[in-house]
């Protein structure tokens, strides 16, 4: 048994609705449909009364509901007592976020923090989560900041009072392609095809990237030849000549060999913001004092 199954049985009871319980869980439906298939066949009964719109419990599903909450909880308790040993130290810090903001914007942002806030240690905890994992992960306390990218195409219904936010800066999405490679005119609904580098999966760069193609005049014309879910693969493979990438323009400035790529068009860009969020009961005095230089930066910027 996997807790998301659990978690994925709590929202759904909560919103009764499939399609929104797996936007909020933040998995496609079809995988948000079969791990509810998969808990109902662990738990050995229906849970849901898929007859009626919206979606009910069976009495099964209204018995086991409590059960399920309680075995949640029990477990971010555990979870959270069992990381506070595995902190760098007391005045240890642990930032959750994607990859490639743990590459590039990070440790940027950890050096101006620890002249501003004073000396504290750092852990990067750089992996691929739903929102919802990540924001477990302040609740229960294996990580006191989550830094994201944040978009207009991709809404983060975060409830500001129990996680609040501090916007730190932005970045720009922007096509990129090897100077020797040719018909990359986007402007023009006529021509040959494209050679597209693309974003796979349900991943925030290809949530954002489905929204910024909607306005490009020569979307038909884009072929995938390559498809990746991080925004460096996606840079060595544009560098490579293998075709044309939307990109971090911090991605492409902090590469050695970035000069081999060229901007296709500012155009058909968009700009992304760089949040930070914390839970609002974590008062540890470090997080507290980092928290407030984050505020103090965005007053600054």
């Amino acid at each position: 048994m996997d807790l998301r199954w659990l978690e994925d049985f709590a929202t759904l009871a909560e919103k009764r609705h499939f399609a929104r319980a797996a936007e909020v869980r933040n998995v496609t439906q079809s995988a948000f449909s079969r791990r509810i298939k998969a808990l109902e066949g662990w738990a050995g009964a229906e849970l849901l009364d898929r007859t009626q719109y919206p979606v009910t419990l069976t009495p099964a599903g209204v018995d086991f509901l409590p059960y399920a909450k309680d075995i949640i909880e029990l477990s971010y308790q555990a979870r959270s007592e069992a990381a506070q040993f595995s902190r760098v130290a007391t005045t240890g810090v642990t930032f959750a976020c994607l990859h490639t903001l743990s590459l590039f914007q990070i440790p940027s942002l950890i050096s101006d923090l620890r002249r501003q806030a004073g000396p504290f240690e750092a852990s990067i905890v750089a992996e691929t989560r739903t929102v919802e994992e990540y924001l477990t992960g302040l609740f229960n306390g294996s990580s006191d900041f989550f830094v994201c990218y944040r978009h207009e195409a991709f809404p983060l219904e975060i409830d500001a009072t129990r996680f609040p936010r501090v916007d730190i800066g932005s970045d720009k999405i922007l096509p990129f392609a090897a100077r020797d490679l040719p018909d990359c005119d986007l402007s023009s609904e006529k021509g040959p095809p494209i050679p597209f580098l693309e974003y796979g999966g349900t991943s925030f760069m290809s949530r954002v990237m489905h929204s910024t193609l909607e306005s490009v005049p020569s979307r038909a014309r884009l072929r995938t030849v390559y498809r990746g879910t991080l925004a460096e693969g996606l840079y060595n493979a544009a560098i490579n000549s293998l075709g044309l990438a939307w990109l971090p323009e911090t991605v492409v400035a902090s590469n050695p060999r970035s000069e081999v790529l060229k901007c296709v068009s500012e155009m058909w860009g968009t700009r992304v913001d760089i949040s930070v969020y914390k839970a609002a009961a974590n008062n540890r005095t470090i997080v507290n004092r980092i928290w407030g230089r984050l505020g103090e930066r965005v007053s600054v910027e």
